[in-house]
């Protein structure tokens, strides 16, 4: 089997942080361009917690240990990982604040919890990676990047809209978006490993869900206090030969918020 490594920015929906998670910025901390992507999350309340699930083997966390940063919890699956701890004399980014390998190929589901408190009450969260096998160890992985524009991308044409205003930012300057609750946009393609849906976040933006193929629809929220590009809207691997469908969904809790689709990636082995 060959191991792929997947990595999401803290800003990416597939992380469902409560509702005691801040964004970080530059506005009030001068360190925030040391974090990846200038971009992190923080909590400074006992117990807040940020949940993420996964398809793989391996997976990291990575944050800050800094002078006001205190302990953590970890959660896979059944098992717990406690006396974690962020504190450091000095400041440190963008370093693994928790690691676990040797997993079984499949799902898993880790929570991050914070346990800090007095002078020392918070932890944040800048990245996550994880590995996940696929194929045979011959194989060689192909990768395809699939615009919005894509004739495998099929949207009910009414309710989308192919000239946001911000185009300039998206992949290849072209994106769709929509602001109509239930509008959906269907991706069909052909793929044997993986596949990963990116789009843009903001504030104006609100909950969607995803299905691929028969499975279950799953749903995330695209709201961040500020627009970010190329985020990791969906991802998925090992999907097995085959046709594919991928069906996203605009689930709006309020008039206005938007849903916005900028390309996909497909892999196959061969």
């Amino acid at each position: 089997m060959q191991l792929i490594t997947t990595i999401i920015d803290d800003k990416s929906p597939l992380i469902s942080y409560d509702d005691t998670w801040l964004p970080g910025t530059s506005a009030d901390d001068s360190y925030a361009d040391q974090y990846y992507l200038g971009t992190f999350t923080k909590n400074n309340q006992t117990n807040g917690k940020a949940t993420f699930s996964f398809n793989g083997t391996s997976l990291w966390i990575y944050g800050a240990r800094r002078t006001n940063h205190g302990t953590y919890t970890v959660q896979v699956d059944s098992a717990t990982y406690s006396n974690n701890n962020g504190y450091s004399a000095t400041n440190e980014f963008m370093v693994s604040l928790f690691n676990v390998s040797g997993l079984t190929q499949g799902s898993h589901t880790v929570s991050l919890t914070n346990t800090g408190t007095g002078d020392l009450p918070y932890v944040d969260i800048d990245l996550i990676v994880w590995q996940s096998e696929v194929g045979d160890t011959d194989d060689e992985l192909i990768t395809e990047t699939v615009q919005d524009t894509d004739p495998r991308f099929r949207y009910d044409d009414l309710a989308w809209n192919a000239t946001p205003s911000d185009a300039n930012f998206f992949n290849n300057g072209t994106g769709h978006y929509t602001e109509t609750y239930q509008a959906s946009a269907t991706l069909t393609f052909t793929v044997w490993e993986t596949v990963a849906l990116f789009g843009s976040t903001g504030p104006l933006h609100g909950q969607y869900s995803v299905q691929l193929d028969a499975g279950q629809a799953t749903t995330y929220n695209a709201t961040t206090s500020l627009p970010f590009y190329g985020v990791t809207l969906f991802y998925a691997d090992n999907l097995g030969t085959g046709q594919h469908q991928l069906t996203i969904t605009n689930l709006p809790a309020s008039s206005g918020q938007e849903l916005a689709i900028d390309y996909a990636l497909i892999s196959s082995a061969k």
